[in-house]
C-alpha cells in the first residue's frame, strides 16, 4: 500500500486529501483478483484535518475518484 495526494473538488471547496492506495489485481493461479483500494486519511481545508466532519457518502465519493484518478 502507498499514500497518495489527491484534490477533491465539492461545491466551491477544495480538499487536499491524502489517501492508503491499494492497486488491484488480476487472477493468478494462486490468488483471486481484487479491485484497487482507497482509504481516505485526512482531508485538509485551508491546511486543518477535518475529515472527523464528512459524511460517509462524501467519503466514498473521494476514495473512488482517487481511485479512478490513478488509472
Amino acid at each position: 500500500m502507498r499514500t497518495i495526494a489527491y484534490l477533491h473538488r465539492h461545491g466551491d471547496i477544495e480538499l487536499d486529501c491524502e489517501l492508503e492506495f491499494e492497486p488491484g489485481q488480476t487472477a493468478s493461479e494462486i490468488d483471486p483478483p481484487y479491485p484497487p483500494a482507497a482509504y481516505l486519511i485526512s482531508a485538509k481545508v485551508g491546511g486543518v484535518n477535518i475529515l472527523p466532519l464528512l459524511g460517509n457518502d462524501l467519503i466514498g465519493q473521494i476514495e473512488e475518484g482517487a481511485i479512478w484518478s490513478q488509472d
